[in-house]
């Protein structure tokens, strides 16, 4: 491992000249060795790897931290509790090269959540090209925690100059729930701020989609996802 640029910037892979960066946010409380030891088997040839590890940054901040410091012309976003497949940033690269006029690429979600590419642009499996991401203003710590992604991806489908995309054999194992919980507020801004996005996006078309909706935002799948992760895992260790 080389040594960080400060105490919390570490480049646990580095790489001289990296066609893609990997930008992980994280706090010391959390353990990122499990995906950095996945981030060393990729099949991709040239990439270095940017952990942020610092409690006083939010996780916009961080993220915003860690492109600036990266070197490659595409950086790829992941969390500190998932695991990439081998071939994660080959397939990313293959994209970008594929598609000039890419800008934005989301990808799909497997574990202990799942995502199909809906364009809210889940940051645990995200990538884009530095220099378009950076002449948006990167990630905005109004929505730091809730949906920071999702504003991100539409900002960069409005501001920049080029087209997003969903590919599903891009994909990300996220093994356990995701953390973050519904901030109303930050979900009345975001609506506020893309109307027409929020309706086409996120408001659900149909009965069962609004049924679904409504429960999710009265925190029963939260309630599900703990008896079906937590109280598991609670048993196994007192055995």
């Amino acid at each position: 491992m080389t040594e960080p640029t400060d105490g919390s910037l570490l480049h646990p892979i580095d790489h001289p000249d990296p066609t893609i960066s990997v930008v992980i946010p994280t706090i010391p409380a959390n353990s990122h060795d499990a995906v950095v030891e996945s981030l060393r088997e990729q099949t991709a040839d040239a990439y270095e790897v940017i952990v942020v590890d610092d409690a006083t940054l939010d996780i916009c901040e961080a993220r915003n931290e860690g492109i600036r410091a990266s070197h490659g012309e595409i950086v790829a976003l992941t969390d500190d509790d998932c695991l990439p497949p081998r071939d994660w940033l080959s397939k990313i690269v293959s994209a970008f090269d594929r598609d000039p006029e890419l800008v934005c690429l989301e990808g799909a979600v497997f574990g202990g959540r799942t995502y199909g590419g809906e364009r809210r642009y889940v940051g645990c499996n995200l990538a884009f090209d530095r220099d378009v991401a950076l002449s948006v203003g990167g990630f905005r710590s109004t929505f730091a925690g809730w949906r920071d992604d999702t504003e991100f991806g539409w900002r960069m489908e409005r501001d920049a100059d080029g087209h997003c995309a969903y590919h599903d054999e891009v994909r990300m194992h996220h093994p356990d729930p995701p953390r973050a919980t519904l901030d109303e507020m930050l979900e009345a801004r975001l609506k506020r701020e893309y109307p027409d996005r929020y309706e086409s996006v996120l408001v659900p078309d149909t009965l069962p989609g609004r049924v679904n909706d409504w429960l999710w935002r009265k925190g029963v799948w939260n309630v599900v996802d703990t008896l079906r992760y937590d109280l598991p895992n609670a048993i196994r260790s007192n055995r």
